[in-house]
């Protein structure tokens, strides 16, 4: 678990109103691994499943794998970075992101890849748990959610650029070149944040590892009727994203007929709608506050897979019935997101840190078991994409609009 009371700069001195430029590019650059791990893939899929000779239908476990295991791991990154501090956790889990990266760039089976990705989600969420934790952990609750919307629309442009890097890399350097450059990646971050990433845990505040105080905690937070609310509302908005990653491949490339390269600038427009979704969250969360931004936010993932069946009713072979869709939804994730986030981790001030090991925790397990069950049960046609994806905004929808403003009242 993570110290229930924030590092302050000065015993009795105001909480700051906004981060230093540079801290927040660093941790929108540590954010960052998370999309750049799956939408920097994505486009590798079909060519992966060449070249390991695996079944195409059980790619998206490749996206499961990854995701699943960073679920997991939030649970247990916080509790280490409460016995040592979040520096050290951070560094560690980038140097495990790149050694993963080189791994799954060498696989010779699918097998041995899918490890690789379950290592590398481990890496990966030390990073993204910790700089969201060190956000609130300095931060009030509004401008928490301002902060994490800068965040998200610094990180944004990596959804949008991360699959036009990939299809190339693939087009020029075969399927492990996405994994070569996730690894470059990781390894440039190590040395940034070596150098540059403040500690914000004193070391009178860090505590002894304590896995049944961990557990115990944990499970009185997900009695909290309020917390849960925010985090499963923010769990099913987020899946219909990991969805749209790990199927979309099928349906553009091998049913529509579309090359890597091409699916992968389509994939980029698609999440293009995640940078302007962040700067009306940015903008709207002073006005409406994070309840009623979050409530406009889930209307558009719930309007854009409606449009998406529509669409794809009408002209079942044309990939803007998928695409224009997909960016109505990614723009009410960027929306979503910041509000969720900074809702959820309001809800206990004191169990800052755990309340967000949980909320990456559902938001992800949730994702994975969705695309691992999606994967199985549907051929990749295009209205089964859209019926998938109007469940998560659907349920999202609920969530925000029921549970969340009962649960504040």
């Amino acid at each position: 678990m993570l110290t229930d009371h924030p590092s302050k700069a000065a015993p009795g001195a105001p909480a700051p109103s906004h981060l230093p430029l540079g801290h927040v590019l660093l941790l929108a650059a540590l954010t960052a691994t998370l999309p750049a791990a799956i939408e920097g893939v994505s486009p590798a899929l079909p060519a992966i499943a060449s070249g390991l000779g695996a079944d195409p239908t059980h790619m998206p476990t490749a996206m499961s794998a990854f995701v699943i295991s960073f679920a997991i791991a939030q649970l247990l990154g916080g509790m280490c970075a409460d016995a040592l501090g979040r520096r050290p956790v951070v560094i560690g889990g980038l140097l495990l992101f790149t050694l993963a990266g080189l791994l799954g760039a060498f696989a010779e089976s699918f097998p041995m890849l899918l490890a690789a990705r379950a290592l590398q989600g481990v890496g990966a969420a030390a990073a993204v748990l910790l700089a969201r934790t060190m956000v609130r952990d300095q931060l009030g609750r509004e401008d928490a959610a301002r902060a994490l919307a800068l965040i998200g629309i610094i990180m944004g442009f990596t959804p949008a650029l991360a699959p036009l890097i990939s299809g190339v890399l693939v087009a020029t350097g075969g399927w492990r070149a996405p994994l070569v450059a996730l690894a470059v990646m990781g390894g440039v971050l190590v040395i940034v944040t070596t150098l540059r990433l403040p500690e914000t845990l004193a070391r009178e505040e860090r505590l002894p590892f304590d896995l049944r105080a961990l557990f115990r905690t944990l499970s009185g937070l997900a009695r909290s009727r309020a917390l849960m609310a925010y985090i499963i509302a923010n769990a099913f908005a987020y899946s219909g994203i990991l969805l749209f990653s790990s199927a979309a491949p099928q349906v553009i490339i091998d049913y529509l007929g579309v090359s890597a390269a091409g699916y992968a600038a389509m994939l980029s427009l698609a999440t293009a709608g995640f940078i302007a979704g962040n700067f009306l969250s940015y903008r709207l969360v002073r006005r409406l506050g994070v309840d009623g931004t979050l409530r406009v936010g889930v209307l558009f993932q719930a309007a854009g897979p409606l449009l998406m069946l529509l669409a794809v009713s009408a002209w079942p072979h044309i990939w803007v019935a998928l695409v224009i869709p997909q960016m109505l939804y990614t723009m009410g994730w960027g929306i979503v997101q910041p509000q969720t986030q900074a809702g959820a981790l309001s809800t206990h001030p004191h169990s800052i840190g755990q309340a967000s090991a949980l909320l990456g925790f559902v938001q992800l397990a949730l994702a994975g078991l969705i695309v691992a069950i999606f994967s199985r049960v549907t051929a990749g046609e295009p209205a089964s994409l859209a019926l998938a994806l109007m469940v998560c905004g659907g349920m999202a929808t609920v969530c925000a609009w029921h549970l969340v403003p009962r649960q504040r009242a």
